[in-house]
């Protein structure tokens, strides 16, 4: 592969990945937003920005989609994952709202990917692939003779979410000269972690890899995919099953392939599983549940999401409903219910935040939410308690002149899937950006963690009666 075609699939990854290009359905939505709200188009609201050196511009155009707030992004969720084998919960009184924590800074670390989250034995962990930043700027290192030097990835853990420690050793994800592109991270099933993602040598993509771990400080590279192209986006486990899901031809210039799911028992030997009819289909996010696993993804340039279940995550089985007007970002389950967050746009155009979901996998219902800001959507859903936690991501883009001021983050919770209660907005979580914002529950507790100004930012949220 050479720098052009790198460049190429490097855009075709952020498609699939936290921040994506808008599609012309999101852009034209926005757009709408923006008309209603009076606003002139010229001006959007500021992201922050860095110097970049290297020979080519692959790094730049990589931090722009990463770091910008205004429209970079479509809703797509690769990469967003939570814990997905949640231990049994002591009944709790309904929710009303959320205390949050002041922010505490994990680390002064820009990311390109992450930080995603989850949980096991009694404690946090974080995981993301860091730029080194000296003097303000940027440095893209060349890797081989490469450009493409993603960064390194670290893993840092917490056992409250306010003090965090980096437990991955220097160069833990990097072999024989190749790196690591984390997109998902969960339980394994077995009371280990597993980081599923894309390496490269060089500038050449290899079979899709996980990396499995027993405490979060050692680490052990498993291919989960053959030898052929394909990409993992995301991951779910529940005991004793663990299924990375992403699609088999994921590069530039080559037909469209199938959505893939790889199954692992023990997070070591792997193997992969086409779902049916699932041509020209984008994944999004996969998650456990009752009936087994469950997985969404959205057409390419339909505007129809899909949904596909399986018991063992083997044999899938597609849904009959059509997620219309909808562009999914993350998955979760709340009892006996799947739930599937992101966008609905089929109101003239007006981007809404909304789910669909299910009892059974077949049959799927929508919900919608109020917003505070125009072109809103779900950005990330956990479950805390019995409780389902989202926060938002927001399109909105404002005319000429002085910034407005960061709003605090828009946040839902939901006892049941169906219904979502916007709650009042809270000035301690006010973060600079949505796109590199994920959730995961903490026992009766929610962590929100997020790229902040070069730090990543942690924010603890109690559950209030």
């Amino acid at each position: 592969m050479n720098d052009t075609e790198m460049e190429k699939w490097l855009a075709e990854r952020f498609r699939a990945a936290p921040n994506p290009e808008p599609s012309e359905r999101l852009r034209q939505a926005v757009g709408a937003d923006r008309v209603r709200a009076g606003a002139r188009q010229r001006w959007t609201r500021p992201s922050r920005s860095f110097a970049l050196s290297g020979r080519r511009p692959i790094f730049a155009g990589m931090v722009g989609l990463a770091a910008t707030v205004v429209l970079a992004a479509g809703l797509l969720a690769a990469v967003t994952n939570r814990p997905t084998s949640q231990p049994t919960q002591t009944p709790q009184a309904q929710v009303q709202g959320i205390r949050w924590h002041a922010e505490t800074k994990v680390d002064a670390t820009a990311l390109v990917f992450g930080p995603f989250l989850t949980s096991a034995g009694g404690r946090l962990f974080a995981i993301g692939q860091g730029l080194t930043i000296s003097q303000g700027s940027i440095t893209a290192t060349p890797v081989n003779g490469s450009d493409f030097n993603p960064g390194t990835v670290i893993v840092w853990s917490s056992a409250d979410g306010a003090t965090w420690t980096q437990v991955s050793a220097p160069g833990a994800f990097e072999t024989n000269g190749s790196r690591f592109a984390p997109a998902g991270f969960s339980v394994d099933g077995n009371g280990g972690l597993i980081a599923v993602g894309n390496t490269f040598v060089g500038n050449d993509m290899q079979p899709p890899t996980a990396w499995h771990s027993s405490d979060g400080r050692t680490w052990t590279r498993e291919q989960i995919g053959s030898s052929g192209p394909g990409a993992v986006l995301s991951v779910a486990a529940r005991p004793g099953a663990v299924v990375a899901f992403g699609s088999q031809v994921a590069l530039v210039g080559q037909a469209a392939g199938s959505l893939a799911a790889w199954f692992s028992a023990d997070g070591g030997t792997w193997s992969q599983a086409l779902l049916p009819d699932s041509a020209d289909y984008t994944p999004r996010s996969i998650t456990a549940w009752k009936g087994g696993f469950a997985a969404v993804a959205s057409g390419t340039g339909t505007g129809v999401s899909a949904a596909w279940t399986s018991t063992d995550g083997r044999t899938w089985v597609k849904s009959a409903t059509q997620l219309t007007h909808f562009d999914a970002t993350a998955m979760s389950a709340l009892g006996d219910r799947v739930v599937a967050v992101g966008a609905d746009l089929s109101d003239g155009g007006v981007m809404v935040p909304a789910s669909w979901s299910s009892n059974d996998g077949r049959t799927w219902v929508e919900s919608t939410a109020s917003a505070r800001e125009p072109a809103t959507g779900f950005g990330d859903v956990t479950l805390a308690g019995n409780t389902l936690v989202a926060v938002g991501r927001s399109f909105a883009a404002y005319g000429e002149g002085t910034a407005p001021a960061t709003p605090p983050a828009s946040v839902w919770i939901s006892r049941d899937g169906l219904t979502w209660r916007l709650l009042a907005a809270d000035p301690t979580l006010t973060i600079p950006q949505t796109l590199h914002t994920h959730l995961t529950g903490f026992g009766g507790r929610v962590l929100l963690a997020t790229q902040g100004a070069n730090a990543v930012e942690a924010f603890l949220g109690d559950l209030a009666p």
